[in-house]
């Protein structure tokens, strides 16, 4: 009880109060009280159980109300690759949150696997994935598609302009992303095609310690471009496109639930930002969908 009261910020003798009153209301008894805490007898537990569905239901509705308004509000929690953090990510928030006050955006960021499996279970309203995830219980919006690029340190003298093949990934020293990861996987299939198999010396799944490694001299990796920007920019490592290997990245959302109108501005401010970049000149070997 007392841990409960402080999750909800109310005192714990206000907590009681309510929960007596709730049982008085519904005229049956959903707590059973003892020294070791408080347990929720048959009829609790089937309020517990139905109160989920119709708190999601309230939600949707809010949602779907929303359309009518003028301008967007209430909750909007969405997910975003990490190699999109410095191209798309930060640009996109903060034109998002200064156009749209009203929403409480929440962004969560991950491979494409978690945010996949997020979106399936409700945890996230929309989400920007890589097309290797299976897209059939979702509705897709195709972004843009984006080639992969093998990076190497400044003194590996990789150029911008002189593609590779999968196949001489192979004998190189390789650091890359963890399984299931989407570019992780991309590569995997790639290589296995050419009869050749990922044999990296390290994984993990940050895209910025791949880049680290890789500007020491400990290893090479492919990676997207909007992953490796800035790097590129400033001299710190050197690339080659990968032959054949592109990523696309497709906005998902949920096929039982309408995009709510937050959720609309915030897929035409995505495609705005994705645009921009490309068209500026700041996006290597993207092409906008």
């Amino acid at each position: 009880m007392s841990r409960a009261a402080s999750v909800l910020h109310v005192s714990q003798s206000l907590l009681s109060r309510q929960m007596q009153s709730l049982e008085k209301d519904l005229g049956v008894l959903l707590f059973v009280r003892s020294d070791k805490g408080v347990k929720l007898t048959p009829a609790g537990q089937t309020l517990l159980d139905r109160s989920y569905g119709i708190i999601k239901q309230v939600s949707q509705l809010e949602e779907e109300l929303g359309h009518y308004a003028n301008e967007p509000k209430g909750e909007l929690r969405i997910g975003l690759p990490p190699s999109l953090f410095d191209l798309v990510s930060v640009p996109l928030v903060y034109e998002y949150c200064t156009s749209y006050p009203e929403v409480k955006l929440t962004l969560h960021e991950g491979i494409s696997t978690w945010l996949h499996e997020a979106v399936l279970t409700g945890r996230l309203h929309t989400a920007l994935v890589s097309d290797a995830e299976p897209l059939g219980l979702l509705i897709s919006r195709p972004v843009l598609v984006e080639q992969l690029f093998f990076v190497g340190s400044f003194k590996e003298g990789l150029r911008s302009d002189r593609a590779v093949s999968a196949e001489a990934l192979s004998d190189r020293r390789l650091v890359l992303t963890t399984e299931p990861n989407a570019i992780r996987k991309i590569v995997d299939t790639a290589m296995q095609k050419s009869t050749q198999k990922s044999k990296p010396i390290m994984e993990t799944n940050s895209s910025r310690m791949l880049l680290e490694l890789v500007a020491q001299g400990q290893g090479c990796t492919v990676l997207p471009y909007s992953a490796i920007a800035l790097a590129y920019e400033d001299k710190r490592v050197t690339i080659s496109p990968v032959k054949d290997l592109f990523v696309t990245w497709t906005l998902i959302t949920p096929r039982d639930q309408n995009l709510s109108l937050a959720g609309h501005k915030f897929y035409k401010n995505l495609t705005q930002i994705c645009r921009k970049q490309i068209e500026a000149g700041k996006w290597l070997g993207a092409q906008y969908l």
